[in-house]
This record gives C-alpha cells, sequence and structure tokens, in this order.
C-alpha cells in the first residue's frame, strides 16, 4: 500500500464520539481505536447518528480498563505503568482483537514482575520458550502446583509441568548422565525458532 493510499484524507477517521461505560461518558476521538480495532472499527462505521457526537455504549469494560487503553495512546511514557494497567490493556485488546496493542501489553507485562504461573500462561499465545525461568522456577521449588496455579496454567502447562518434574527425578537419579535443568525445560516446551526474536517494546504514535 502507498503512503498516499494510507495516509488518504478519506480513510482519516477523525470523527469524535461519546461512548459510555459504567454510566460515565467519554468523548473520545475514533482514529486511533478504529485504525487498531476491526471490531471498533465495524462499530464506528455504521450509519451515523444524526447528532454532531454519536454515542456508544461498551459494555463488559470498566472505566479504569478504558481509561488505561485511552492512556497507552496519549501518554508518551507509556513504559511507566504497573503490571495491572498491563494487564487491562492486554484484557481489551483481546476483546476488540488489536494485534498491535496486544504485542505492546505482552511486551510490557512479560518483562515486569510476573508471577511464574501467569508468565507462563501468557507465553502459551507468544511461544514457550520465553517462559523457560517460569518453568524452571515452578519445577524446581519444592511446593506443588496450588489450586489457584491450576486455574491460571490451564491444563497443557500443567501436564508439561508434571513431564518436566518426571524428568528432573530421573535425572538427580543418574548421576552420570546429569543434565542442567534449563536443558530438560527446553526439551519439553521445546527451543525458540531460529527466526524468533524475543518480544521487545514497540514505540507508538
Amino acid at each position: 500500500m502507498s503512503t498516499k493510499e494510507r495516509y488518504s484524507l478519506d480513510s482519516f477517521d477523525s470523527r469524535t464520539v461519546k461512548v459510555a461505560v459504567e454510566g460515565q461518558e467519554y468523548r473520545i476521538n475514533t482514529h486511533f481505536l478504529s485504525r487498531d480495532s476491526p471490531v471498533l472499527r465495524e462499530m464506528f462505521g455504521g450509519p451515523e447518528v444524526d447528532v454532531p457526537e454519536p454515542a456508544y455504549t461498551l459494555d463488559g469494560v470498566t472505566k479504569e480498563e478504558l481509561e488505561n487503553l485511552l492512556w497507552l495512546y496519549y501518554n508518551p511514557y507509556i513504559g511507566l505503568a504497573h503490571v495491572s494497567v498491563w494487564r487491562n490493556i492486554l484484557k481489551l485488546a483481546e476483546k476488540w482483537q488489536m494485534d498491535r496493542v496486544r504485542g505492546i501489553a505482552l511486551g510490557h507485562l512479560l518483562r515486569g514482575k510476573l508471577d511464574a504461573a501467569e508468565k507462563i500462561r501468557l507465553c502459551e499465545s507468544v511461544g514457550r520458550w520465553q517462559a523457560q525461568d517460569a518453568y524452571v522456577q515452578i519445577c524446581t521449588r519444592a511446593e506443588p502446583l496450588s489450586a489457584a496455579e491450576f486455574q491460571v496454567l490451564g491444563m497443557e502447562p500443567v501436564l508439561l509441568i508434571m513431564q518436566i518434574r518426571e524428568r528432573l527425578i530421573v535425572n538427580r537419579q543418574d548421576s552420570t548422565q546429569a543434565r542442567r535443568v534449563e536443558d530438560i525445560v527446553d526439551d519439553v516446551i521445546g527451543m525458540p525458532p531460529e527466526e524468533a526474536v524475543a518480544m521487545r517494546e514497540e514505540d507508538y504514535c
């Protein structure tokens, strides 16, 4: 797509609309949300209401979540945020199919202070190899998985953890063939493909 086509004034949605979330109204410009979300693009692209500022209700969204998402677009220092902010942004990015925003949120979450179970769950969608340290942490501790961790992880990662722990037991019993824990984890969860690059922060405009 040429620069002229990408930045055509005809395709630049700069309308201001009202959105209601939990009974509170927000006046927002639709450009960034329409650009990044096919769900919202379809919502805002429908027949315009015959009022200066069409109104929409966003269901299943909290005020805090929407404000966190808008903060991503309008705050120049996007790295300075608590992990809970990135969780909220990730939730809306997945709800509204915002792939680029989802990647940014995941990148910040994976570099933040997450417990091992949450990191493993997040890496299920971006490459298990990125959670190697979390698998090592869980599989080498004495405590079993808690009920809360079972819920966070899901069945497949739990089975992988069980498999790694079984291999670690065998590894400890065979002192002549002892292997590094990280190597055993890699055998089970997989190594990164040659072309893979770990998630890194994207600039946002």
